[in-house]
């Protein structure tokens, strides 16, 4: 009986100390819950900062996040940051920095299509959407983003999370505001 026991007592309190979220074992339902879950991470600020934006704009939305992981894109945040002679520390607590910025990146679409489209600051942005091979989703070039609609498999119930990659090495990973 002590041996049937031994593993599931070993496996409990390794269970027990794990998050759920850091485990990825979280499936969104839309991509306001995506950007509520990922800005449960202390070092993402992009998620944090959108979500204010998020909660008052009713209706689909399409969010554009880079395709890497919150360190790298704190780090590449606090790049963009100095270039324009502000720091982390800054915008963490401007919340009109943080509002550009969220509106900046979303479109008030559920999802992107081919052709010209505005995100919530009134930039206009050529979109061009093609569905991959792979079955991941829609790729979108959109601007100088690319992005691919990860939450295409939750079609029509959920809004659109494209992640982003640059369109060519050293380019930025989100639009600037």
């Amino acid at each position: 009986m002590t041996r049937r026991l031994l593993p599931l007592a070993l496996t409990l309190p390794l269970l027990a100390g794990c998050d759920p979220q850091g485990l990825d074992l979280y499936s969104p339902k839309d991509a306001r819950d995506y950007v509520r879950s990922c800005a449960r991470a202390a070092s993402d600020i992009m998620c944090r900062a959108m979500q204010p934006t998020l909660a008052a704009v009713s209706g689909p939305v399409s969010v554009l996040l880079p395709n890497m992981g919150d360190d790298d894109r704190r780090d590449a945040f606090a790049q963009f940051l100095a270039g324009r002679g502000t720091t982390l520390v800054t915008f963490r607590s401007d919340a009109s920095l943080q509002a550009a910025f969220a509106r900046a990146n979303i479109f008030p679409v559920a999802q992107l299509r081919t052709g010209t489209l505005r995100t919530l600051d009134g930039t206009p942005h050529e979109v061009t959407c093609a569905d991959q091979a792979s079955g991941l989703g829609p790729e979108c070039q959109i601007g100088l983003l690319g992005g691919v609609d990860h939450l295409h498999y939750r079609k029509p119930q959920a809004d659109s999370l494209y992640a982003t990659f640059p369109k060519t090495a050293g380019q930025l990973i989100f639009f600037p505001f």
